[in-house]
């Protein structure tokens, strides 16, 4: 009798536990052709070809044929992740294509290729998660250098530091944090941007030993401008000089070889011959490259524009009409951001008048000389 009543109790716990783990818990008891087939329905065929191999089912030769099956469905379905994860890509959700190939990774049967697609994203998803992090950074530490400036303005015309729109030592915090990231971005760039970079940090938070290294660096990029080109410079060092610019991904310095380049020798004949028609190919490189860059410079500049940021849209422009002054589309947008800009300060509101004493007569009104009434 108590043996009985002991095990009513546990069948209950039993049977709560079925009933709610459902049919999962039910699976280890089920046949393996119900196995695969509930593999199957959840798109696992991975688990589906592991469970052919695990219990070997017979006849050999039929479960051979639904192995073929299998493999030839597991594959569609591999085609079918790889083409929804390039379209993910492709509209620049890297999340979201990362997790459609790691969700095939685990229900689908190894593959090179998508291992390596995977890879390709996920340092695609690193790479842009830093450019992402570095641009907060320096839009962040621009913004602070124009709070602080307006603070130190505001402080001599308030009575209380509580009636400035913000804490002046509270944003000053956040000074040498930032200065220090964009010195390290500095250090992964070169040229114009390195310069750029020091210079913001330098307004963030003043050092001698930055303020050498920009210096420094100005006289650099002075030594360096590419000089005219002149009859007397081989073609072969053109080129040379040329081809380091592009491989450098410095499109400006390309452009002065370029723009400044010697006309074509019609009496050149072997080796110079040969130089004339490398550079031309170099050339036509660099113009398609430039013609590339100054495009993404004004959809960069668009986004900007339509976000409000009127300043940075100007910068990029500014930078597309380096690469390419005759560009009518960087043309156009500039002028119309520059009205925009002008129309702007025009609408800013003037100084307040003195308010008038009452007790002062009108200005048009004699006053009375002393002793008359």
């Amino acid at each position: 009798m108590t043996l009985t009543r002991a095990r009513l109790p546990l069948a209950g716990i039993l049977l709560a536990v079925l009933l709610v783990q459902g049919c999962a818990a039910l699976d280890p008891f089920a046949p393996p052709e119900q196995r695969i087939e509930r593999a199957l329905e959840a798109g696992d065929y991975q688990r589906a070809l592991e469970l052919i191999d695990e219990h070997e089912p017979e006849p050999r030769a039929e479960w051979a044929e639904r192995r073929t099956s299998i493999e030839a469905e597991a594959g569609a379905a591999a085609d079918e992740a790889m083409d929804e994860a390039r379209a993910a890509s492709a509209e620049g959700a890297v999340a979201r294509a990362l997790a459609i190939l790691e969700q095939a990774e685990q229900q689908l049967p190894p593959d090179t290729e998508r291992r390596q697609y995977i890879e390709q994203l996920e340092r695609q998803r690193q790479v842009g998660l830093k450019t992402l992090e570095q641009r907060h950074d320096i839009l962040e530490a621009r913004a602070l250098v124009q709070q602080l400036r307006l603070l130190e303005v505001m402080r001599p015309l308030v009575r209380r530091s509580e009636q400035l729109p913000d804490d002046p030592d509270r944003l000053a915090q956040r000074r040498d944090p930032l200065a220090r990231s964009l010195d390290a971005y500095a250090a992964d760039t070169e040229g114009e941007e390195r310069l750029e970079l020091l210079r913001l940090a330098q307004n963030l938070a003043p050092a001698a030993e930055r303020a050498a290294r920009i210096a420094g660096l100005e006289r650099e990029l002075r030594e360096a401008e590419a000089p005219a080109v002149e009859d007397e410079v081989p073609r072969s060092t053109i080129n040379a000089r040329l081809r380091q610019a592009l491989e450098a991904d410095d499109l400006a310095t390309a452009a002065r070889w370029c723009r400044n380049d010697m006309p074509p020798d019609a009496d050149a004949s072997g080796p110079d011959q040969a130089a004339q028609r490398a550079h031309r190919v170099l050339c036509e490189e660099w113009r398609e490259r430039r013609d590339t860059r100054a495009e993404e410079l004004l959809e960069e500049g668009r986004g900007h524009y339509s976000a409000g940021r009127i300043e940075e849209a100007l910068e990029h422009w500014k930078q597309g009409l380096d690469l390419a002054p005759d560009h009518a589309g960087l043309i156009t947008a500039h002028e119309r951001a520059l009205r925009v800009v002008e129309r702007l300060e025009s609408l800013r509101v003037p100084e307040p008048l003195p308010e008038p004493d009452e007790d002062a007569p009108p200005d048009d009104v004699p006053q009375a000389e002393p002793g008359m009434p």
